[in-house]
């Protein structure tokens, strides 16, 4: 089941790439947040999806939205990604159990053991503000469709 435009965003609390937990709810009252659920760490679409990211986080900035990047890799090699990558956001690991808040929110691909490419924007009171997919694993999400997201929270 994928979470809805309007209703409450499932809870979740995940290890960042420091061992730090990160819950969802802790941001209410404070940002908005854009969850980004990639399928894989050190793959050419995921990396260049979190690079542009990377690149444009500014744009998230002025919105007062935080980026959560989820994938069901381990923290540990998270750490190494973000570090050669230099992304300035947290990387979380969805990796035990295994694929669970993927799950949550409707996208984890049980064939593959991964989450689906979905972004999930939650505004400040904690209720999904939009949602949007790539055609599949292979194919990016477009930064405008970001830009439109943020525009709704």
């Amino acid at each position: 089941m994928t979470v809805s435009v309007g209703e409450q965003a499932p809870d979740f609390t995940l290890s960042d790439t420091d061992g730090n937990q990160i819950t969802l709810s802790s941001f209410r009252g404070k940002h908005s947040v854009t969850l980004v659920f990639i399928p894989f760490a050190f793959t050419g679409v995921c990396q260049g999806e979190l690079c542009e990211l990377r690149d444009n986080l500014n744009s998230f900035e002025t919105a007062d939205n935080k980026v959560l990047a989820i994938t069901c890799d381990r923290a540990p090699s998270l750490k190494e990604w973000k570090s050669q990558e230099g992304y300035n956001f947290p990387l979380l690991s969805d990796g035990w159990p295994h694929g669970e808040v993927a799950r949550a929110y409707g996208c984890f691909n049980e064939d593959l053991g991964c989450a689906e490419r979905l972004t999930v924007v939650v505004d400040r009171e904690g209720n999904v503000a939009d949602t949007f997919a790539s055609g599949g694993l292979g194919e990016a999400r477009e930064l405008s469709s970001y830009t439109d997201a943020l525009s709704k929270v």
